[in-house]
């Protein structure tokens, strides 16, 4: 009995030790759970961001330096085209003022025709030139009036002139150098300005007589016919009368300034001659 006695106490020790070993631990596990929970519950330190680059500065710089980059292979293709192109237009330059001053203007003449869609053309000599108005009855006018221009010129261009262009009216001032001295005779004369009318059959025609020349002006070199102007005049007038052509008669004296070439208030009367003519009606 005493045996059995001793014997449960042992028991009882040994339950005891095992609950308070129990306890011990699940204080252990309660105390380790409220130090995790007081760490992740404990405020964490403010996180302070970074500067942000200033990415849209940097990258207009970075676009800035690129276009001040200039890429050395494009610039020489771009030095040696306008090395090309001075060369060319330097040559062209010197081309054209190779070519004689009369070949140069009869080529602008019909550059003129083609591109300026001008309703009169005026054809003739240094005269024509000269005196030609621009506008003509409220019309644009194309001066083709080369100096030292005979009918032989006008015949030999007049084909160019009729495929450029269809004026509405062509002026017609030609043959006081065809009266210089070795002339040809009026017969063959009037047949040349006859064949030249015919190339403007859809034109208006005003044909311009020969003015008279001034032999008492001291510059005037008396090289011209004054007896063959007066039958070129005569010839002007016929084939006005044939082709139904306007005429504008010359006058009995007329100022210039050399006994040729009208003078400023030559060039004025025949300028007004000339529309009191070509704007009649």
């Amino acid at each position: 009995m005493l045996r059995w006695r001793g014997f449960g106490h042992r028991i009882s020790a040994r339950v005891r030790t095992s609950r308070g070993i129990k306890k011990h631990w699940a204080a252990q596990q309660l105390h380790s759970i409220h130090e995790r929970r007081s760490v992740m519950t404990e405020p964490s330190a403010p996180t302070v961001a970074a500067p942000a680059e200033p990415t849209t500065t940097r990258g207009a710089d970075k676009r800035g330096a690129d276009k001040r980059r200039v890429d050395p292979a494009r610039l020489r293709r771009l030095l040696m085209w306008a090395l090309a192109m001075g060369g060319i237009i330097g040559l062209g330059l010197i081309l054209w003022h190779r070519v004689p001053l009369h070949t140069r203007m009869i080529w602008q003449t019909y550059r003129t025709t083609l591109f300026s869609g001008a309703p009169v053309l005026a054809i003739g000599d240094s005269i024509t030139f000269q005196a030609a108005p621009s506008h003509l009855c409220g019309a644009k006018v194309v001066n083709a009036g080369i100096p030292g221009d005979q009918i032989d010129d006008l015949l030999a261009r007049a084909p160019m002139f009729s495929r450029l262009a269809t004026p509405r009216q062509v002026v017609v001032a030609i043959g006081v150098n065809d009266a210089r001295t070795g002339h040809m005779d009026i017969a063959t004369w009037t047949a040349k300005y006859r064949t030249l009318l015919g190339y403007f059959p859809q034109s208006g025609l005003v044909l311009v007589e020969i003015n008279p020349v001034d032999l008492s002006h001291p510059g005037y070199l008396p090289v011209h016919d004054r007896d063959f102007i007066a039958s070129q005049n005569a010839a002007i007038r016929a084939l006005a009368r044939e082709t139904g052509a306007r005429v504008v008669t010359a006058p009995a004296i007329s100022p210039t300034m050399d006994g040729l070439h009208p003078d400023k208030t030559g060039v004025a009367l025949w300028q007004e001659r000339l529309a009191g003519v070509a704007c009649a009606g």
